[in-house]
């Protein structure tokens, strides 16, 4: 009882301290998640066929070639004409032609910068899996340090609870001891076991979803790190949302995508002027032993100029795709201005909440210790010190969970303004 009382007195309901140098830290487990994740790898892949497709629009500005051909089997009867009797025959074709456009009225830029734009969009959207990834490896890391600290809280409670229980029940075998004591020193001990079972749930579900993340099991963590720095200000913050979130530049590529969209319809209706080459030999297809061999230069166009209306149809649905995409860039750009008050105010207050918890916690294990020696002077029961030791494990509980929340706030902070 006394052993286990000391170690309460002395402060075993601490906050994660330092562990030993083999210990994984947050920016490994970062490094490990960004590794690990589909979503990320799918957003990379999704990058890089964007960027195929960017090589596909430049490459119809240039040449092309192209052979054909055909070899079959048969019969061909002229009739007679020219002398000519029916005969087997097999028939052959080998063409050989290149192009290359001169004018395509801004259709090839307009396709260019289209796929440029959905580049830019899924480069930003890998930025984004990348940094959603983060914040959520952030938030697992420093759930998972908070349920282990409640584990142990509660585990040295339960210890001390079996204690107390034990002594009481000396107590009452006696006579120094009412069975209401036995029966409070009980109920003392099943709230203490709910806590542990509640707080072991909790580390469960925060190891798994941490090695979820990582792909690693998880065994010993540091402690969290300094609280990443951020912004100065809040004018600052937002400034620098606007310039480099990936939301709101993800949404600006989709403006330049849709800008790009509206050449093109015009460009739909306007003429195409390109130079071919051609080169051709044929056999048996008009007559048996037939032949034919052939080369052409020359120039070859074509306008659309008139399809009824539906070309002007194409430039208006262009257009307001285009002025749909600029509204939803003004609503990103509100929604971000937004997120980034939000997210300003919530470290103020997670800074200010770890100040408050940090002096709860050292005020409540002062009240323990001094529990204790009155405990130990007969003063109090030992009940009164086991209510001293819940309130320091509430207190305990509150600062890891503040300076946890300052660490996510901090983080998320910081991704809306686009800084990894």
């Amino acid at each position: 009882m006394k052993h286990t009382a000391a170690l309460i007195a002395a402060g075993v309901f601490t906050v994660a301290g330092p562990h030993p140098a083999t210990a994984q830290d947050l920016a490994t487990a970062v490094a490990d998640a960004r590794a690990h994740s589909p979503a990320l790898a799918a957003a990379e892949a999704d990058a890089d066929a964007a960027d195929a497709r960017v090589a596909q629009a430049r490459a119809a500005a240039g040449p092309s070639a192209r052979i054909e051909g055909s070899l079959g089997y048969g019969r061909l009867d002229p009739g007679g004409y020219f002398g000519l009797s029916a005969d087997d025959v097999t028939p052959s074709a080998v063409q050989l032609v290149g192009e290359y456009p001169l004018y395509a009225g801004g259709r090839i830029a307009s396709a260019i910068d289209q796929a440029a734009a959905g580049h830019r969009a899924a480069k930003r959207g890998t930025d984004m899996a990348r940094q959603n990834l983060t914040l959520a490896t952030v938030s697992s890391y420093a759930e998972l340090l908070t349920a282990r600290e409640m584990v142990a809280s509660y585990a040295g409670l339960v210890a001390a609870l079996e204690e107390i229980v034990r002594h009481a029940g000396l107590r009452y075998d006696v006579g120094d001891a009412t069975s209401s004591d036995v029966a409070q020193a009980k109920a003392r001990r099943a709230e203490g076991q709910a806590g542990l079972v509640q707080a072991q749930g909790r580390l469960t579900a925060a190891k798994a979803r941490l090695e979820r993340l990582t792909g690693k099991s998880v065994g010993a963590l540091t402690a969290l790190p300094p609280r990443p720095s951020v912004p100065p200000s809040l004018g600052e913050a937002i400034e620098a949302a606007i310039a480099a979130n990936a939301l709101v530049a993800q949404a600006d590529a989709a403006v330049d995508g849709a800008d790009a969209g509206v050449r093109a319809a015009k460009a739909a209706s306007r003429p195409t002027i390109g130079v071919f080459a051609e080169g051709a030999r044929v056999r048996d297809q008009f007559f048996p032993d037939y032949r034919a061999d052939s080369m052409t230069i020359g120039l070859r166009g074509r306008w659309t100029f008139f399809d009824s209306g539906a070309g002007g149809a194409r430039v208006r649905e262009a257009q307001a795709q285009r002025s749909a995409s600029a509204a939803r860039l003004r609503q990103v750009q509100d929604d971000v201005t937004q997120a980034v008050i939000e997210a300003w105010s919530d470290l103020e207050s997670a800074e200010r909440g770890t100040e408050a918890a940090r002096e709860g916690d050292a005020a409540a294990r002062e009240a323990l210790r001094g529990t204790w020696l009155e405990v130990r002077s007969g003063a109090k029961t030992p009940l009164a010190e086991l209510d001293a030791a819940r309130e320091a494990i509430a207190a305990t509980a509150r600062l890891a969970e503040a300076q946890a929340s300052v660490q996510v706030a901090a983080w998320r902070l910081r991704l809306l303004c686009g800084i990894e």
